[in-house]
């Protein structure tokens, strides 16, 4: 369950400047406990020229996690709360990109840093974000529709070993994080239960470190409400920096663009890993409304 708010005033007090606040409050149930939520992020940002916009950033975020089972890990429950984090940071981005939604040639360039700060006992921690896309535009036929091939990578790490689960690093599951794995699974697995006599589920726990390159054909089938994609996915997250435990997957799917369901298509994806780990849960399915970057 999520509930939010969002304000946008793109021209504060009539500026350049964008002032956004947007409050949520969620509530996400995982097989052995459930996480609650709640914050109060808001962002200040320039567009500087016609690429790049600048922002610095704030939010007061509230966590508890309840509900658990006896096979929750052991890292889960030592983070149980409930906790109060206060992050502050900045973002870069640049983008070039032809179109914001459907976007056939350009690129996109993203960077953000955030200083993490609790008022309980965890210890201050960094998160680092960057992503780089790329769109090309194959072939273009003289209805004007156009096949694009998508590069993508992303990178995350994490300065300090104290970040709790719930902020720590993840692949798996929907477009475009690692399709034909379990939403989260690919990450370090825990190594204990809160209850010593039940076996281990190889539940995910997070890492500090993430690395994710990815590839998208897109190929327009019946006008442009209707299109086929074949792609690769690849990645790996782990407690230091590497690409040990590398994961890879290949897949087919198609979009779908409904106007009065918005502007970013309805995604329905079929995939099969590749390269995986013993310990990894594969899903062959995966939907999502597929965001371009």
């Amino acid at each position: 369950s999520n509930f939010s708010l969002d304000f946008l005033e793109p021209h504060l007090f009539e500026t350049d400047y964008a002032f956004r606040i947007s409050p949520f409050y969620r509530l996400r149930l995982y097989d052995d406990y459930n996480e609650n939520r709640a914050s109060l992020p808001v962002s200040l940002s320039r567009r500087l020229g016609d690429f790049w916009t600048v922002g610095v950033n704030a939010a007061l975020t509230w966590v508890e996690l309840d509900e658990f089972d006896p096979n929750t890990p052991v890292e889960v429950f030592e983070d149980r709360g409930p906790a109060t984090l206060a992050s502050f940071g900045f973002s870069v981005r640049r983008t070039d990109v032809d179109r914001q939604f459907r976007p056939s040639r350009g690129s996109a360039a993203d960077l953000s840093v955030n200083q993490f700060v609790s008022f309980d006992d965890i210890d201050p921690f960094t998160v680092l974000k960057a992503g780089y896309t790329q769109f090309f535009t194959v072939s273009e036929d003289f209805l004007g529709r156009r096949s694009t091939l998508r590069l993508a990578t992303d990178i995350g790490y994490i300065f300090g070993d104290e970040a709790p689960v719930y902020e720590r690093l993840y692949l798996g599951g929907r477009n475009p994080s690692m399709r034909g794995f379990k939403f989260r699974t690919v990450s370090p697995k825990s190594t204990a239960n809160i209850d010593p006599t039940t076996p281990l589920d190889n539940d995910p726990i997070g890492g500090t470190w993430l690395f994710s390159l990815g590839a998208q054909y897109e190929q327009p089938i019946f006008q442009n409400a209707f299109s086929g994609v074949a792609f690769i996915d690849s990645g790996t997250v782990l407690d230091e920096i590497g690409f040990d435990q590398y994961r890879v997957s290949i897949g087919l799917g198609v979009r779908l663009y409904i106007p009065q369901f918005g502007p970013a298509p309805l995604a329905f994806d079929f995939a099969i890993p590749l390269m995986k780990e013993e310990t990894d849960e594969t899903q062959l399915f995966s939907f999502s409304a597929e965001i371009p970057f």
